[in-house]
Order: structure tokens, then C-alpha cells, then sequence
């Protein structure tokens, strides 16, 4: 079995917007520097529990964990190549492509209903 890396970060995809989020302290963001870093299993196992709750709530879709390293910076960057690219990529719809992306999305626990009529 291969050695899971030291650090992990949560993402999925917002529901209702389409983009790469990141499991933040205050909720789901779309900067992955702002990601809220596990460096243990345990801590690992409880923001992929916190993720799937969203998810299990329609906020968020496809929660998973993210290996990474810290940068110089001491910011999460993701080891993998597909996550690399989650977090350079602009999504195709939205209009203009300079357009930073949403700092946050949903603070956790604001009590407000998201749900989306199938």
C-alpha cells in the first residue's frame, strides 16, 4: 500500500456554481490557500467528514481529499497533477476570464437551507 502524504486538504465542486472549492475555516472557498490543512489521518478523516456532510446537504459535490505541500509561503499546494490543475483552472462559463474567483462561497453552519429542485 503507498504511504499517504503528511498533509491533505478537502475539495469538491460547489453544486450550484460548478467550481473547485476548498474545505476553508469559515466554509467552502474557491482559493485552495485558504484551505484548512490536516496533518494527521484523524484530522484528515474529520474534514473528509465535514465535507460529506455539505455534501450530503447539496452544497457541495464529489468530496475528496487532496495531497499537498506547503510552498515556500507556508500555502497548501496540491502534489498531484489533476489537482494542480483544479486549482489554475477558470471555469468556461464564467464570462470573463480575469474574473477572480469568489473568495467564499457558504460560511459553515450559517443555517440557511441549500437545496436544488430536481
Amino acid at each position: 500500500m503507498a504511504k499517504r502524504a503528511e498533509l491533505q486538504i478537502v475539495t469538491a465542486n460547489h453544486l450550484l456554481e460548478g467550481h473547485s472549492v476548498f474545505l476553508g475555516e469559515d466554509g467552502w472557498t474557491a482559493d485552495h490557500h485558504a484551505a484548512r490543512i490536516a496533518a494527521t489521518p484523524e484530522e484528515s478523516a474529520e474534514l473528509e467528514a465535514l465535507g460529506r456532510v455539505d455534501e450530503a446537504g447539496n452544497i457541495v459535490v464529489g468530496v475528496y481529499l487532496v495531497d499537498v505541500a506547503l510552498d515556500a509561503s507556508g500555502d497548501p499546494e496540491p502534489i498531484h497533477y489533476r489537482e494542480k490543475m483544479r486549482v489554475r483552472a477558470i471555469p468556461s462559463f464564467w464570462p470573463d476570464p480575469v474574473k477572480a474567483r469568489p473568495q467564499s462561497l457558504r460560511p459553515r453552519g450559517d443555517g440557511e437551507a441549500h437545496h436544488v429542485s430536481l
